[in-house]
Formats: structure tokens, C-alpha cells, sequence
């Protein structure tokens, strides 16, 4: 195993487990002692605790309670596992709510929320701060050192939905004041407020975007976004210095899948390790929800430069995020999946949750152990079998890998999209963003091409490929960053959208993109058409009759909304429109720029189009997938995880028909202990981890 990045050094195992909520049996000990005895059955050898423990921790102010919390700890030690120890913050209790009420967030048009919930607190309140800050010192202090705790999990899914009471009013005005140098002339050009006359003569004026007060400067929405981002990532900063002064064990926090409230990759510099709680539903598409699945680890290896994450929610059996209820997932679906993460990166298969509760929100989620309490059931035995299968492949933890292809995922352009209401690019921005994000992921994923998800802060050079889903926001850094790629001999494949507004969303002069990056692909977008019709005038959307179409390669291709009207220099036609005003005009350009290549889609391309395209791109600039183990068949997934001069190839069966591989070479598969060589038959949802 690759040492240097194992995530837990002194305990070089899969973490196997998952949230246990024991304060819920305080007053039945003896279901303690029973979940010991399950713990070791099932194979898990991790418990997380503390999420939801404040209350029991500090039942009054600054009376605190850990007794119960020893003795568990001490009997999860005891019985061989290990313990990742929460902060409380993600919900408060009662008492504190009560007593301060300042703690709690207040609405859009001013009306403080009452107690309740989670995450119904505002993180730029002093007093809640400062009692996050008591209660972390003092179990950091009491546990730090204790052999049984692995690693630290910050508060529980931190959620920005927005505060506007007076603090963080306040601190909205000092995060501008600092942004803009104190000078409000320089934030009225950057917002451009002279539309509307909503000039500001002193930064003491500015207030929150509501939605019964200002909306439509962007400039101001997109700020907004930006300082709740960094609130919660301050908060969430807090909370680690907290606790790295008492302790050296590796920090996390459960973030969600493709969440947008707060910037990942500015998070990811208070952690130590990626966490993330995953829910894929497998009663939808196989194909779609593996994609999903794995475009997601993709984004959490980016966020740590490739290094392995932790996986510290999923649903055993029944998902019951969202909905009431989720159709319940099959044996073979729960072990593809525990093993997906792993192929994708994981080193750890954790569940949401480990007990059942009698009551409450989540008393009927997917649980290892149900409300029958034992382990002749169905989903406690796939647990086992997970937890078999992880003691089997321990080899490949602290693996990596290697990718030439990556995505630019950048939230000033999701949130400036989002935060924009004329959409003239899209009438749906946040899903069209997510849309072309997977345009870009699946070609790579369903040819077995390893690909990342990364910010524009990462290491371009490592790359051979970069993909720029809907680049609105372009900084000029960032697009400095982007030429020299090219110009160094890089590919860059991007979109419509390209480099439209600078920073704070001003639009450039001089024609889109803007930048510098237009001598990039050799073009300029002289205007944009939309085949979607969206009026909310009257609340109507409907595609527009006028459709349009693509040809690329001889072949036609539908054009769904955005198409722009392009004008090339230099670049070279690959595709072209077939209708319309853009009838004969580019749709597809290429164009060489420096010893690199760049690409440009100038409208909103459908699946089959982007998957033969991207094709293209990768055979071209020899982007070659792994090798070991070749199929016919889409559904056929391989990753390969390697270090230290090891390779571990996943190859799974997304599909319920089986399917045909061909092993390249002799393997072992460590999950049967056999060898596999040449054409093999893959069963239904199988897979194998081949050395």
C-alpha cells in the first residue's frame, strides 16, 4: 500500500462502520453491550459519535455530562474498532437556543426562526461561536489523545442557506469594505449600480439581496453567495483550530455530493481528509446512477490533489433521504456500490446508520442494524459481506488515480448563473451547469478513461486534457492560467458560455470570450439563439418549434437551446448548424494555439453528440483507457488504483444482463482468491478487484 497517504496511519484498515447515535439508548445500556456484539458480526470496525450529542454533552450551560460518552468509546476500543469523534455545532440544544436567541438564523424579511431542526443556527453569531468553541475545546481536551479516536468529523453536513440577521448584515458590509478596498466608487463600477439608479453613497447602505428588496444586481447576488461560502468555511475553520490544539488526528467533514452553498475546494483547506455522504438511488438508470456515483469521488479526489477520501454516509437498504420512501436496494446493488466507492477512490464504506431509532425524523432510514434488533436479516448480512470483501482488498488503500483528463468545476460561475434571471444562456442554469458537467464526464467514464474534478487553483500541468463546462466567470488569472496550458501543449475543451464576465460578473468589451482566451480558440460569439422558450411573464416554457440541427461527421445531431452564432479567425470547423440564422455557421471549432489545441462547443450538446466527440478528443491527443481488461459493452466500468509499483483494477458489471470482458493478461482476483485470465463471463452487477 502507498504509505504516505494512508488517512489513518496508525490503524491501515478500510474504515468500516458508521454513524452511531448511543445517547438515543442511554436509558438501556444493554443494547450498548448488544451493539458491541453486533459491531464485531458485521464486520465494521469503526463507529462515528457525538453528531447529535450536545444535549447530552452539556445538558445545561457549562454543566457537561461525558461519562456516557467514555464508556462507549472505551467499548468500541475494547471490541477491536476505532472511533471518529464529531464536534456537536450541527445542532444545538434547547437550552442554548432559549437563553440566546441571536443563535438562531432570521429570515429573509427579518423574523428570527424558532428552535428546531438542524443547521438552524447563524454562524456569524458571536455567542454560538463561542459556545461551539467551549464544547470543542472540551472534548478535543478529553479525547485527543485517546488511542480509540481515528480521526475528527466537524459538526454534520454543514448547510448554508442564509442568515440576515444584524451580525451577519454587519459582517457582510466588512467582508465588502475588505474586498473592495473601502471604496464604494470602485464596488458601484464592479456592480455596476447606475442601472436602475441603485447607486451607493456609503457601504452602510448595502443590504442582503431579498426577495421583497434588490435582486437584479448580479454583482450583489453573487457577492452574497460568495460571503455565506466563506462564513461557513470560517466557522468551519474555527472549529478545526479547536480541536488541532489538543490533537494531531486527521480533521473531516461530511460535505454532499454536488452541493453548491459553500466553495469545496476553499473548505477542503481546513481538512485534513475528504468526506462525503453518498445516496444513489439504483431503481433509477444502472448506467446514470454508477456515472453519478463516481463523477461525485471524482470531485472529492480534486479537492485533495487525488489523494483518497472518506465515504461516511450511505443508505444501508433503505434510502430515506428526500422522500418517505425509496425502493429498497438489492443485495448484489448494495455490495456494487460499497465497492464502486472503493474502485473510485474510498477508503472507507461508512453507513447513515448504524441503529435504528424508535422515533423521530429518521426512524425509518436504512439502518445496519433494524428495529428487529438482530442479524438474521437481509441488509445486516450484506454489511457482513461488505466488510468481508473490504478485509480482502487492503492492499489498496492509500492508492491513487492517475488521471490526464480533468473538469473545471467553479461555483462564482454557478452562482453568478444562478443568481442571473434574464437567462440569456440558459433558462435552467444550475441543472444546464450540472448537464454539461456530465457532457463532459461520461464520454471519459464510460470508455474507462480516468478523469478528476478540479479548481482553477490546481496544478493544470498534470493534465493532458481540461474540460471548461459553461466558463462564465473568467478571472483573468484564470484565464492566464488556461492559455499557458494551451500554449504549453495542453488540450482544452469548452463551451458555450465561455469567458463572459470578468469577477464580478461584469461582462467583457471587446467580444466574448473575453479575457484574451478568443485568439485561444480562434473565434468570437457574434450573437446567441435559445431554442427553449421560457416566459415568465405568463409562466410558459416550451421548446421553441423553429428546432435546428448539427452535422458532425456526416451525421445529424439535435440542437436542444443554445446555439451561438459564431465567427471564426483562425479556428477550423468541425461541425456546423443546419438551420435557422445559424444555418451553415460553426457550431464545433477547433484550433491550434501555441504547441496545444484548443476546442470549442458553441451550443447546448446532447448526450450521443458529446459521447462520440469527447471520443474524438481523447483517440486524437492519445488518451488511452485501461488497457487490462477491454469490453464491447458500455456497461462494463474498469478503474485501476495504484502505488508503491501496485495496481488494483475494479471491473464492474453496471448492468442486470451479463456481459462479456476480456482479462489481458493473469490477475488474481482478490475477492475469490481465483486466477482470471482471458474472455470472461460477468454476471449481473458483479465485480471483480483483480491484482
Amino acid at each position: 500500500m502507498k504509505k504516505e497517504n494512508l488517512l489513518f496511519k496508525d490503524f491501515p484498515h478500510f474504515l468500516h462502520g458508521g454513524d452511531y447515535n448511543p445517547e438515543q439508548w442511554i436509558a438501556t445500556p444493554e443494547i450498548w453491550d448488544e451493539d458491541m456484539k453486533l459491531m464485531k458480526e458485521a464486520n465494521c470496525n469503526e463507529m462515528t459519535v457525538g453528531i447529535f450529542s450536545w444535549a447530552e454533552l452539556e445538558p445545561e450551560e457549562g454543566k457537561f455530562n461525558f461519562g456516557w460518552l467514555d464508556t462507549i468509546i472505551d467499548k468500541v476500543y475494547a471490541n477491536g474498532g476505532r472511533v471518529v469523534l464529531a464536534t456537536p455545532s450541527g445542532a444545538r440544544p434547547k437550552w442554548l437556543a432559549d437563553k440566546y436567541p441571536e443563535v438562531l438564523r432570521t429570515t429573509e424579511d427579518g423574523k428570527r426562526n424558532y428552535f428546531g431542526g438542524r443547521h438552524n443556527h447563524c454562524t456569524n453569531s458571536p455567542v454560538y461561536r463561542e459556545k461551539v468553541r467551549i464544547i470543542n475545546e472540551k472534548l478535543a481536551e478529553r479525547y485527543g489523545k485517546h488511542p480509540a479516536v481515528v480521526a475528527w468529523h466537524l459538526s454534520n453536513e454543514y448547510s448554508v442557506t442564509g442568515c440576515y440577521c444584524e451580525h451577519c448584515a454587519s459582517n457582510f458590509i466588512d467582508w465588502l469594505k475588505k474586498k473592495y478596498d473601502n471604496n464604494i466608487e470602485k464596488l458601484n463600477h464592479a456592480w455596476w449600480t447606475r442601472f436602475w439608479s441603485h447607486t451607493y453613497q456609503s457601504f452602510e447602505q448595502i443590504e442582503p439581496p431579498r426577495g421583497t428588496g434588490e435582486r437584479s444586481t448580479y454583482g450583489l447576488n453573487l457577492d452574497w453567495r460568495r460571503f455565506l461560502s466563506d462564513s461557513m468555511i470560517d466557522f468551519a475553520a474555527l472549529e478545526a483550530e479547536t480541536v488541532r490544539k489538543y490533537s494531531d488526528k486527521p480533521i473531516t467533514t461530511n460535505c454532499m455530493c454536488y452541493y453548491p452553498g459553500f466553495d469545496l475546494y476553499k473548505m477542503s483547506k481546513n481538512l485534513d481528509v475528504m468526506s462525503n455522504d453518498f445516496y444513489p438511488v439504483w431503481s433509477r438508470s444502472l448506467s446514470f446512477t454508477a456515472e453519478e456515483t463516481a463523477s461525485v469521488a471524482a470531485i472529492y479526489r480534486g479537492a485533495k490533489d487525488g489523494k483518497p477520501f472518506m465515504v461516511m454516509e450511505s443508505a444501508p437498504g433503505i434510502n430515506n433521504c428526500g422522500v418517505v420512501f425509496k425502493k429498497v436496494k438489492t443485495d448484489e446493488e448494495q455490495f456494487l456500490e460499497a465497492m464502486l466507492y472503493v474502485a473510485c477512490g474510498a477508503d472507507t464504506v461508512q453507513y447513515f446508520q448504524w441503529r435504528k431509532g424508535r422515533g423521530a425524523g429518521e426512524k425509518f432510514h436504512g439502518a445496519v442494524v433494524d428495529h428487529y434488533g438482530k442479524s438474521d436479516n437481509r441488509v445486516f448480512q450484506t454489511v457482513k459481506r461488505n466488510g468481508e470483501a473490504l478485509q480482502k482488498i487492503e492492499g489498496v488503500l492509500g492508492c491513487e488515480i492517475k488521471s490526464e483528463v480533468a473538469i473545471v468545476r467553479d461555483y462564482d460561475t454557478m452562482w453568478a448563473l444562478d443568481g442571473t434571471h434574464d437567462g440569456f444562456w440558459t433558462t435552467d442554469p444550475g441543472k444546464r451547469y450540472l448537464n454539461t458537467h456530465h457532457n463532459y464526464f461520461r464520454p471519459a467514464w464510460e470508455n474507462n478513461i480516468p478523469i478528476d474534478v478540479i479548481s482553477y487553483e490546481a496544478d493544470f500541468s498534470k493534465y493532458k486534457v481540461l474540460c471548461l463546462p459553461i466558463p462564465h466567470i473568467m478571472t483573468e488569472k484564470n484565464a492566464e492560467k488556461v492559455k499557458k496550458f494551451v500554449a504549453d501543449g495542453g488540450v482544452v475543451v469548452s463551451s458555450f458560455c465561455t469567458a463572459v464576465a470578468d469577477e464580478t460578473d461584469l461582462c467583457y468589451l471587446g467580444g466574448i470570450p473575453g479575457a484574451g482566451l478568443s485568439e485561444v480558440f480562434g473565434l468570437r460569439v457574434d450573437d446567441v439563439d435559445n431554442y427553449e422558450n421560457c416566459n415568465w411573464f405568463y409562466n410558459e416554457y416550451a421548446v421553441m418549434e423553429h428546432e435546428n440541427s448539427v452535422i458532425y461527421k456526416g451525421k445529424e445531431y439535435p440542437v436542444k437551446s443554445v446555439a451561438e452564432l459564431i465567427v471564426p479567425s483562425t479556428a477550423e470547423t468541425l461541425a456546423h448548424f443546419t438551420e435557422n440564422i445559424e444555418k451553415d455557421k460553426p457550431a464545433v471549432l477547433k484550433n491550434s494555439y501555441g504547441k496545444g489545441t484548443a476546442y470549442y462547443v458553441g451550443y447546448n450538446a446532447e448526450n450521443t453528440f458529446m459521447d462520440l466527440f469527447m471520443k474524438d478528443v481523447f483517440d486524437a491527443h492519445g488518451i488511452r483507457a485501461v488497457t487490462d481488461v477491454t469490453s464491447n459493452s458500455k456497461a462494463v466500468r474498469v478503474t485501476c488504483r495504484e502505488g508503491d509499483g501496485e495496481r488494483y483494477l475494479f471491473v464492474m458489471n453496471i448492468s442486470r444482463e451479463a456481459q462479456t470482458a476480456s482479462i489481458n493478461g493473469n490477475f488474481t482476483d482478490l475477492l475469490t482468491g481465483k486466477t482470471e485470465t482471458g474472455e470472461r463471463i460477468l454476471q449481473p452487477l458483479e465485480v471483480l478487484v483483480l491484482k
